[in-house]
């Protein structure tokens, strides 16, 4: 009999959620893309299939966020919708308990966890890459950036692999390159040239006028190449330098661990960057505590409805992302570590949906 109650409380979930995925898609693409779009395209000429590429990368960056949304509001109007009807009544008087009932939620919400942690390491950062791409190949049309004293560190499997430096980068041209080789954390060659520009056929950047220096096992001078053109193959493109410093968001759990743990080896302070890896994985999490919350909250009938259900679920999110941002400014100024800042909004959420329901139980 549990299985087939588990089964009929999973059914009445996937109705709202999908209703959830659909009303806070076009709540939140409106105010967090479409405004942005919009000033991108009077403003900086951007082309209307170029926006309409943003648009659709900028998408899974603001489903990561729907998806716990849903989760709640989904906990919230079955629950309604059963204690509505007395269903809840009629289970527990067969002899399942409050807490029984709970068991197809948390599974719920847990199974829409990993999903949305899956999203954030896999297509998240792949979408957000593309879309500063966009961006910035958009604005260097109008308007070409010069940048000066351009440093970019690249990582392979949490090792070192180059440190890029030019003293200054005009559009996809640069000038007084060094590029420092490292293979198992010992210097190998340095490259030093006086320009080199971006080849897009060959996806490559051709340096000129420049030297190699090949170092041996003990780091001494061994030999040198000299040369007019050469081809080398950098993982950056010209897009990729004018966007800057790297974003947490451009990157997964792995490459931000290396990338903090590069920033620790050049004394750069890296409290916010811990925080936003915590983050990673307690966002995600924010399904599992809403569902266990929007439960108990759900049994009283008068949250049946979606509209009803819809507006509460907005409040308790704005309260959640209230508690959110306060946590963050403890981390950030060193009050609490860089897991509880991340985990503090989880753990009283979770906390609150116990409560409320270990009360609803006695009732």
């Amino acid at each position: 009999m549990f299985k087939i109650v588990d089964k009929y409380i999973l059914k009445e979930l996937i109705d709202p959620f999908l209703f959830g995925l659909l009303s806070f898609s076009l709540i939140l693409s409106a105010s967090m893309v479409l405004f942005e779009l919009v000033r991108a395209v009077v403003m900086n000429g951007m082309a209307l299939f170029t926006a309409l590429q943003v648009f659709i990368f900028r998408m899974p960056s603001v489903v990561v966020y729907i998806f716990p949304m849903a989760t709640l509001l989904a906990a919230l109007l079955a629950f309604g919708r059963l204690s509505k009807e007395s269903e809840i009544v009629a289970f527990r008087s067969s002899g399942i308990s409050l807490y029984r009932l709970m068991v197809p939620v948390v599974i719920f919400g847990f199974v829409v966890s990993l999903l949305t942690l899956a999203f954030y390491e896999v297509v998240v950062p792949e979408s957000n890459k593309k879309v500063k791409s966009l961006m910035v190949e958009t604005i260097t049309k109008r308007n070409v950036k010069i940048q000066e004293n351009v440093f970019v560190p690249e990582m392979e499997k949490g090792e070192l692999r180059r440190i890029f430096y030019a003293q200054k980068m005009i559009g996809d041209k640069m000038e007084g390159i060094v590029v420092s080789e490292f293979s198992q954390g010992r210097l190998t060659q340095i490259v030093n040239a006086k320009s080199a520009k971006w080849d897009k056929a060959k996806n490559q950047w051709l340096f000129k006028n420049g030297i190699v220096y090949l170092l041996s096992d003990t780091g001494e001078y061994k030999h040198l190449i000299k040369f007019d053109e050469q081809n080398i193959s950098i993982k950056y493109t010209p897009a990729d330098f004018s966007l800057g410093d790297k974003s947490p968001d451009d990157m997964n759990i792995s490459e931000l661990g290396n990338y903090i743990a590069l920033k620790e080896k050049m004394g750069v302070e890296v409290t916010d960057f811990k925080i936003q890896l915590n983050m990673k994985i307690a966002i995600p999490f924010a399904s599992l505590v809403f569902a266990f919350l929007g439960a108990p909250l759900g049994l009283s009938p008068r949250r049946a409805s979606s509209s009803v259900g819809l507006g509460f679920s907005i409040i308790v999110i704005f309260v959640y992302y209230v508690l959110m941002f306060f946590s963050i400014a403890l981390g950030e100024l060193e009050f609490v570590s860089p897991e509880v800042a991340a985990w503090m909004p989880n753990v009283l959420t979770f906390g609150l949906g116990y409560f409320v329901l270990s009360r609803s139980a006695q009732i």
